[in-house]
């Protein structure tokens, strides 16, 4: 029996900076990259980079990966540059950096325009 409760995160990011929200808590932290990780034709264009950010938004929200950790569902969403729609090495990218977050289930939302974390939630509880 599964005695942690089921973490559910919301990340956002746009050209080398990130935003992420734990959803259970309702804290927040942006992240400006030091090392940029995009290029002029992609959000992520260097994957080590854009996860050094990432996993340091996580450590100050006090979200950690290892062995004993709670199922984490994870929303990511791209902002920029999705226009005609993700190519399939993007959203794998992103599906890579959400899973090297500590992500065990991950749901891509191909969308420009932040959503409310409600309906963050909602997209969630389908995975």
């Amino acid at each position: 029996m599964n005695m942690l409760k089921t973490r559910l995160i919301y990340l956002k990011i746009k050209r080398n900076q990130v935003e992420v929200t734990d959803l259970n808590t309702d804290r927040t932290v942006f992240r400006q990259a030091i090392e940029p990780f995009s290029s002029v034709r992609m959000v992520v264009s260097s994957f080590d980079k854009a996860n050094a950010v990432i996993l340091s938004a996580f450590e100050d929200l006090g979200i950690k990966s290892g062995f004993f950790r709670p199922l984490t569902k994870i929303l990511v969403q791209q902002l920029e540059g999705i226009e005609g729609g993700l190519a399939d090495i993007e959203k794998r990218a992103l599906r890579d950096l959400a899973e090297m977050a500590g992500a065990n289930k991950v749901f891509i939302l191909e969308e420009t325009e932040p959503v409310t974390n409600e309906l963050a939630l909602t997209y969630l509880n389908q995975i």
